[in-house]
């Protein structure tokens, strides 16, 4: 009888068990699905709004955007909060699987200076009307896999390369060549990502032989840095 009873107790368990872990089972499916129609709700309604916007690109926390419709996000991507994104004239464009960190700032323009004219009085309409070389204000371009640390700050005219990383509290006011690992203010080239070879590699992993980036471009890039490298060692020993 005590076995029966033992058995009866232990099938009991069981099945219980099992009823508890498909009722979790059904609730985390259901709630994953949605999930992924708020969000699939979410882009529907905020795209139209943007330059480029989808269902895997987010923004998380308070971000301030000065113009929407310039701001392109593509397939994976992200902006962390407290960041700033001044983008009245130019365009802000973060192409597929990258990201940004807290704190991220963006400015696509400048202020113009006119003689006999405080700078703060100068207004958008002039600079549409005397900067015939759009000079004063340009697009920014983080292009794929990269990703900005925090409080990194990008300035009118730059230019991501694929597969860069730029370290927290940088300033970058130019172009960063692909996979190279960039610091400080102004933001400097301290190395790269992978060798050469290693970056062809990561390349036809990723990407069709069409978008790839050429070898001796990739090389050029790495021989350049480390022949600076090479050229200050120099100098310092020969002081």
């Amino acid at each position: 009888m005590i076995f029966f009873n033992a058995l009866f107790l232990c099938l009991s368990y069981n099945i219980l068990g099992n009823m508890i872990s498909g009722i979790v089972g059904i609730f985390s499916f259901a709630l994953r699905k949605i999930l992924f129609l708020k969000r699939c709700l979410f882009c529907c309604v905020k795209s139209p709004f943007y330059g480029n916007f989808t269902s895997t690109s987010f923004l998380l926390g308070k971000i301030f955007i000065s113009n929407r419709r310039n701001l392109f996000m593509y397939e994976n991507t992200n902006i962390y909060t407290d960041s700033i994104i001044m983008n009245r004239k130019g365009k802000f464009i973060m192409k597929k699987n990258s990201g940004a960190a807290v704190g991220l700032t963006v400015i696509t323009g400048n202020h113009m200076s006119i003689v006999g004219m405080p700078f703060k009085e100068v207004t958008n309409e002039m600079k549409t009307e005397l900067d015939v070389h759009c000079e004063m204000d340009k697009d920014i371009v983080v292009e794929e896999d990269v990703w900005l640390g925090a409080r990194v700050t990008l300035l009118v005219g730059s230019h991501i390369g694929r597969g860069a990383i730029v370290g927290a509290g940088s300033v970058v006011r130019s172009y960063i060549p692909p996979y190279s690992i960039v610091l400080g203010n102004p933001a400097k080239i301290v190395g790269f990502r992978f060798l050469p070879e290693e970056i062809i590699e990561h390349e036809k992993e990723l990407y069709p032989e069409e978008q790839r980036l050429a070898y001796d471009i990739v090389v050029r890039n790495y021989n350049k840095y480390f022949t600076k490298k090479i050229r200050l060692i120099k100098e310092i020993i020969s002081v």
